[in-house]
């Protein structure tokens, strides 16, 4: 709403005003008043008023020396002079501080009002547009900082020339410029003991943030589902490593400061070259497969992942890792795993075995112990057991896999991969009938000025940051534009079939302020709400 400040000594003439004119009605809100520029001036500087309303004669401080006192400290204040005192010198005076308006004693409330609203329309007009510009600013800066996120998948996949890392690198700001490499992957998640849902994700991004902020020799990649990547650069082996292990308490602390919150991770190994960094993921990704077998908290080296599966050679049961073929491994992984670390999971799975993979006995019950897994995690999704059998095979398809150890880990990286496709299709499925819900929701409650992208999210039972991002991935638009959309749709609907006064219209639409809706609507149809009632041509903006 636009906020009115008076000043004005008389007292019935203030008053007049003051009461004279239903503020909240037209869109306005009366923030203020005082008898002379005195008193007025800090009230101004306090409630920061859109409008100034002050008469020119005034004791103690007049209303020009004011109106020059208050622009300096808030230029964007629209000033409207009123006086009785027909003099040319005080117009000119006003015009040279910057009035908006001038009006000349008796002034009757139509004639105040139709001015203010006049001048309303200009502040509501600056308004949305600044607001509009700061909307785009975020939406470059998000758009800049997911293509930031995105270039360590280009970098890893060894698809880029070194200049065109550098240069990429160079487009956000980033110098990878550096003697040797080293990559941290990185992992938090909610303990069990507390909600699905919870903040400490976002305050540790935000900790992350502050922490990692305007380093030189450490950059961090958010992938989202997939946890952080840290890319770590040293000069010399030495100071790689004491980096290494500077950052991994670093970022220790970081999650322990987030209650309810654990963490895994998986160091690679250092290369000298950023065109080797592959090779580094490759090694940090097989020691951050190890959080699917092992317990959480605890970071693993790609040296360490090794010798955890190192062994006799012996095919018996003493020469197995049990703990890390418990029933519960396969299951969770296909809960929460993605396709591209299928292969680092096989690899670290079957070691787990041991040289008893080398039995062709054992290699069949490693698969039929795999295939069932995924059996019932495909059915807990829907499937149902003629389409699983299709998409799986049986045992006579099974069969000649387990003949080579290549063959077997080439047979059980298939069908986790197929099931964990399966997921990620189950969960499209649910998001559409999750923005179903909230479209409906929005449908029933446009109309209520406080709906909002938190009370829709809250609705759907998804946080706030997950909601905004899926909703603007699969509807196309954000959630902001929808509900605009909707709201608008439903203003066309009443100026064309009702009498409802302009005003009114916006108020069932969601919009107790007049003026933005009038300026909402134009600039989503292209004509003010009167014209359009008027049978004026409208063309919708996109």
């Amino acid at each position: 709403m636009v906020k009115i400040f008076l000043a004005e000594d008389e007292k019935i003439v203030r008053e007049g005003i003051k009461n004279g004119i239903a503020w909240e009605k037209y869109g306005f809100e009366f923030s203020g008043e005082a008898p002379d520029g005195e008193l007025a001036y800090p009230l101004i500087l306090k409630t920061k008023p859109d409008i100034l309303l002050t008469d020119i004669r005034m004791p103690f401080m007049d209303g020009l020396e004011l109106a020059e006192l208050v622009k300096k400290e808030l230029p964007d204040l629209h000033i409207m002079f009123f006086s009785g005192y027909d003099d040319f010198e005080y117009a000119k005076r006003a015009i040279k501080i910057g009035a908006a308006d001038y009006l000349l004693k008796p002034v009757s409330s139509s004639q105040l009002l139709e001015a203010l609203e006049r001048m309303s329309e200009a502040i509501m007009q600056k308004k949305s547009e600044m607001g509009y510009k700061l909307a785009f600013c975020e939406q470059q800066e998000e758009r800049k900082r997911m293509e930031r996120d995105r270039l360590f998948d280009a970098i890893v996949s060894g698809k880029l020339s070194l200049s065109e890392m550098l240069l990429k690198g160079q487009e956000h700001n980033l110098h990878l410029s550096a003697p040797m490499y080293n990559l941290i992957l990185f992992q938090i998640r909610v303990s069990d003991n507390l909600e699905q849902y919870s903040d400490m994700g976002v305050i540790f991004d935000e900790k992350l943030k502050r922490e990692f902020d305007g380093a030189k020799d450490i950059v961090s990649f958010n992938r989202l589902s997939e946890g952080y990547a840290f890319l770590i650069m040293g000069n010399d082996p030495e100071e790689l490593e004491h980096k290494i292990q500077s950052y991994t308490k670093c970022l220790v602390s970081l999650v322990k400061s987030c209650q309810g919150m654990e963490y895994f991770g998986g160091v690679g190994i250092p290369v000298c070259r950023l065109s080797e960094i592959r090779a580094s993921f490759k090694a940090a990704s097989k020691a951050y497969a190890g959080r699917y077998m092992l317990e959480y908290n605890q970071i693993l080296r790609a040296e360490e992942a090794l010798k955890v599966h190192e062994d006799s050679g012996s095919i018996s049961l003493e020469g197995m890792d049990l703990t890390k073929l418990s029933r519960d491994i396969v299951p969770n992984f296909l809960r929460n795993g993605s396709v591209s670390e299928v292969r680092y999971f096989v690899e670290e799975y079957l070691q787990a075995c041991g040289s008893n993979f080398e039995s062709l006995i054992f290699r069949q019950y490693i698969l039929m112990d795999i295939y069932l897994a995924v059996n019932e995690f495909l059915l807990q999704l829907g499937m149902d057991q003629e389409q699983v059998a299709r998409e799986l095979g049986d045992a006579k398809t099974m069969q000649p896999c387990t003949g080579s150890e290549e063959a077997a880990a080439r047979y059980a990286r298939d069908i986790l991969k197929k099931a964990i496709a399966f997921r990620a299709d189950c969960s499209q499925k649910k998001y559409r009938q999750v923005l179903d819900k909230a479209k409906e929701y929005i449908l029933g409650h446009y109309r209520d000025e406080n709906i909002s992208l938190n009370v829709v999210a809250s609705c759907v039972n998804i946080s706030p940051n997950h909601f905004s991002t899926i909703f603007s991935q699969e509807i196309g638009i954000t959630f902001v534009e929808y509900l605009t959309k909707v709201r608008m749709e439903a203003a066309r609907e009443l100026l064309l079939k009702t009498d409802l006064r302009t005003s009114e219209i916006g108020y069932q639409v969601g919009y107790k302020d007049p003026h933005y809706f009038s300026y909402l609507f134009k600039k989503i149809h292209g004509i003010t709400p009167k014209a359009f009632r008027s049978g004026g041509e409208y063309e919708a903006q996109a």
